[in-house]
């Protein structure tokens, strides 16, 4: 006998109502996302918003790809720390780097050389076809001791943000002159999401006359992708 044979008619009765008046809308279906990203509030509670691109945040070391993200080159790519490439105790920037605006955490390092750019690239998620967004990042390059001295730099670096399609369309870009050395550059760049999916692709360059390699930092946070409308 269950639970409701054992009641009396009456209770039996509203126990049903009550059971039955629990809407679908209280329990979480299968891949629903929930992630509280955001720490935006409102009154009433919590604004939980979709869950877009993977921060840098990670493990530290040379070949160590933050979560979700890609390195164009493993064996020399990294995840770094604010003080190492590589977050190896050997391998320190000649000079350490300050906390970016955009957050704490650690950073991905991009080594590029003469034959050619560097790259790193993550997809961008949940996003509603047809808004628009907004991406803040940080970027830098930085040098370690290489052979007695201290390394190059970079200048420049290529970010955009592409649709996922068979041949990707470069929805938007931005150019940084990365002029500035050892210290954090912070971009924005505002896109409307042709998809639910697009990528964000990082490219860096040196100077044609650089035989050299070069060190340049990216960093995201959890909020680095905001819909603006």
């Amino acid at each position: 006998m269950n639970l409701v044979q054992k009641l009396p008619i009456g209770l039996g009765l509203a126990f049903l109502m009550m059971m039955s008046s629990c809407s679908k809308e209280d329990t979480l279906q299968p891949g629903t996302v929930v992630t509280n990203e955001s720490s935006n509030l409102r009154e009433g509670g919590p604004v939980f918003s979709a869950y877009y691109l993977p921060s840098t945040d990670g493990p530290t070391c040379i070949g160590c790809a933050p979560k979700k993200w890609k390195l164009g080159d493993p064996a020399r790519d990294a995840t770094s720390s604010l003080t190492a490439y590589g977050g190896n105790p050997f391998k320190k920037w000649v000079q350490p780097l300050s906390e970016p605006s955009t957050g704490p955490g650690s950073i991905l390092t991009v080594v590029t050389d003469a034959q050619g750019s560097g790259q790193a690239s993550a997809d961008m998620e949940n996003l509603i076809k047809g808004k628009k967004y907004k991406l803040t990042f940080s970027i830098s390059t930085t040098s370690i001791q290489e052979a007695g001295r201290a390394s190059h730099f970079a200048s420049h670096a290529y970010l955009s943000v592409k649709d996922n399609a068979t041949t990707p369309y470069v929805n938007k870009y931005v150019i940084i002159n990365l002029d500035k050395t050892n210290q954090w550059i912070t971009k924005t760049i505002e896109f409307e999401a042709k998809d639910n999916k697009q990528s964000v692709n990082l490219l860096t360059y040196n100077l044609l006359t650089e035989a050299n390699l070069t060190y340049t930092n990216f960093h995201v946070g959890p909020d680095a992708v905001q819909q603006i409308n």
